[in-house]
């Protein structure tokens, strides 16, 4: 199995694009992270604003570094050090859509915050700390790992995808492997069954025509498994050696048209695919499996017949 990483957004100033580099680095391990000065993040002839709009709902995490960059000439004639307005705003507005358990602000020592994050415990560094970097991406790490892995979800499209393919297809499938009859296939006899969930490479066109070139690309023979209650087409891999065990694959066809989906969301008006669609569709394909493992693990009869694999 892939091993799922979040899609994490990480912001600053120019002058504090260092150290969200810094924070990239200390991030990659665990996480997708883009920067917002890399290719692609910013679709143009569209405001900063717009663009923002659009990428807070993409993103499965926000981190902001807030250095000293303006003076600021206070109304009791004090001049204060504040980090740049557009970052106060950007994680202002993941936080909005996200919440406090995943948009993050790295402080730079001796910035003065907004009065609305008083008593809010942020980390802060020194210039020349990359240990404090260090130490305060640990603690995100450890947030994101909590939040990502252990299934806090969201509304994302596919979870309501995901939790539907599992109880209209999968549960009742898994029940009625319980009590299936033998399946004969090829003058053998098979009682054990097991299922693998094929994830789709990506979201491409039909995944009802991606399904079908992969079965017969791999010979997989298409029939019928009865049960006492109804049939379940299905479609097998059969090897006499494994007898009497046979390996069932589904592709899920329910993800047809979440790229279209994702095009109407950006309002393309063009062919081809943007960096950041890619990334919407690839957070997209990992919220399904994501979902799915966590409605598999809570049967212990789908823990044991089913599998989550790549296309292969």
């Amino acid at each position: 199995m892939t091993d799922l990483k979040p899609n994490i957004f990480i912001g600053s100033s120019g002058t504090g694009y260092e150290y969200a580099t810094k924070v990239k680095d200390c991030l990659n391990g665990i996480a997708n992270c883009i920067l917002w000065q890399e290719p692609g993040v910013w679709e143009p002839n569209r405001s900063t604003f717009d663009n923002l709009l659009r990428m807070v709902s993409f993103f499965d995490f926000g981190i902001f570094v807030a250095t000293a960059d303006d003076l600021t000439l206070t109304k009791d004639d004090k001049i204060v050090i504040e980090p740049r307005d557009n970052v106060i705003l950007e994680m202002a507005l993941f936080l909005g859509a996200l919440g406090k358990h995943k948009s993050f602000l790295l402080v730079e020592e001796g910035v003065k915050l907004p009065s609305d994050f008083k008593g809010i415990y942020m980390p802060r560094f020194k210039r020349a700390d990359n240990n404090a970097i260090e130490a305060a991406c640990k603690e995100f790490s450890a947030t994101i790992e909590e939040h990502y892995k252990l299934g806090h979800l969201s509304l994302y499209p596919t979870t309501a995808l995901a939790i539907g393919y599992y109880k209209n297809f999968i549960a009742g499938l898994v029940d009625s492997v319980q009590n299936t009859k033998v399946l004969k296939i090829n003058n053998l006899k098979f009682t054990k069954f097991k299922l693998k969930v094929i994830m789709p490479k990506d979201l491409k066109g039909l995944i009802r025509e991606k399904a079908d070139q992969f079965y017969r690309r791999h010979g997989f023979i298409e029939n019928t498994m009865e049960t006492k209650f109804r049939k379940h087409p299905a479609w097998f891999h059969i090897d006499e050696h494994h007898a009497p065990q046979a390996i069932m694959y589904d592709m899920p066809s329910t993800l047809t048209g979440v790229d279209d989906a994702i095009e109407m969301i950006l309002q393309k008006g063009f062919q081809g695919r943007t960096q950041l669609q890619e990334v919407i569709e690839q957070r997209e394909l990992n919220n399904f499996r994501r979902v799915l493992q966590i409605q598999i693990d809570r049967s212990p009869f789908a823990q044991e017949i089913v599998e989550i694999v790549d296309e292969f």
